[in-house]
């Protein structure tokens, strides 16, 4: 959550979206630094007692501490509630789209910022004010899963791993689109069975770009699921509950469908339509490693967001329980994984 910000130019060093007139930076980047859909950045934290530590009565310090900067909840690795994102004028289970932008008052004002959008603000920065007011959502939170955790049978689907397409390091190029085909094939390639209600996690190698700085990368240009008819059924009859991937938005954020262009479409149709819960900006490599090693990519995953009160999504931190062979490798210590 406090890692380095990506910046494709080092002379810019305070802005991180490209412009429209093409003057700021222009991705991809080989900045190295931990990944958020910009303008979305890594966190700031910092202590908040002085040196030392705070003493109090009996002789014990302690220290504290706060974040000093914006802490976006889908700054890092997140889980997006089912009404983050919609098209038409209803949002999940149809609730009304007006529905994410409920009022709550607070009888104590405290001080901070106002801005609401996820676009850069124009102008200069906001000044500190008080805030005793705030919108969010009444319906379809993040607080339900945070309230009933994400726990069950999860399978991986190394596609990186598995298309000829890839590169050494068994990464999708950027751009690249995942089909149903694609996912079949890593399937059979794996011998990996979907069954019914399955957690399904994506492995494309779009997160270790970021950690590489010999690889570009580009936020808005990741593969990830591209949006079909078929991939939109098949996670519908097997009744998919939450879809992972080690990616910005699972899917590929802007897609050209029938000639024209969309973006997070799959958004659409996962959030919105069937109900799925999308977790976004996994670290998968260790795992898939483990997975490759003794042939096993079935695991349970658990985790659950923090309960954020109306937010459309949170930071989770989710934990994969995985059976081997006997015949993987050690973690050096001796014990096995």
């Amino acid at each position: 959550m406090t890692g380095e910000v990506i910046n494709p130019d080092p002379d810019q060093p305070d802005v991180v979206f490209p412009t429209g007139d093409e003057t700021g930076p222009q991705w991809p980047s080989t900045d190295t630094g931990d990944p958020a859909f910009p303008p979305r950045t890594p966190a700031r934290r910092s202590n908040t007692t002085p040196s030392g530590g705070s003493p109090v009565a009996g002789g014990v310090s302690f220290v504290d501490d706060k974040f000093v900067t914006s802490a976006f909840l889908q700054g890092t690795t997140h889980l997006d509630a089912l009404g983050h994102a919609w098209y038409g004028d209803e949002i999940y289970n149809g609730f009304p789209a007006d529905s994410t932008e409920a009022t709550k008052t607070f009888e104590t004002s405290l001080l901070g910022t106002d801005g609401r959008d996820a676009l850069p603000d124009s102008g200069d920065a906001e000044d500190l004010t008080p805030v005793s007011e705030t919108q969010g959502l009444a319906k379809a939170a993040v607080s339900n899963p945070a309230d009933a955790g994400i726990f069950g049978r999860a399978v991986l689907l190394d596609v990186g791993r598995h298309l000829d397409v890839a590169d050494e390091n068994d990464r999708l190029p950027l751009g690249y689109g995942i089909t149903y085909d694609d996912l079949q094939a890593t399937a059979d390639a794996q011998g990996t069975e979907i069954r019914e209600r399955d957690l399904l996690v994506v492995r494309t190698g779009a997160v270790e770009r970021t950690r590489d700085p010999d690889a570009e990368w580009a936020p808005l240009n990741e593969p990830g699921l591209a949006f079909s008819e078929e991939v939109v059924e098949w996670i519908a009859e097997r009744d998919i509950p939450y879809i992972g991937a080690d990616n910005l938005a699972v899917e590929k954020v802007v897609q050209v469908i029938d000639g024209a262009t969309y973006v997070i479409p799959l958004h659409g149709a996962f959030l919105r339509n069937l109900g799925v819960y999308l977790n976004e900006i996994l670290w998968l490599d260790d795992l898939a490693a483990a997975c490759a090693d003794d042939g096993i990519y079935e695991f349970l995953l658990a985790g659950a967001p923090l309960n954020v009160e109306r937010a459309s999504g949170a930071p989770i931190n989710p934990v994969a329980v995985k059976a081997t062979d006997g015949k993987a490798p050690t973690d050096g210590q001796g014990s096995a994984r």
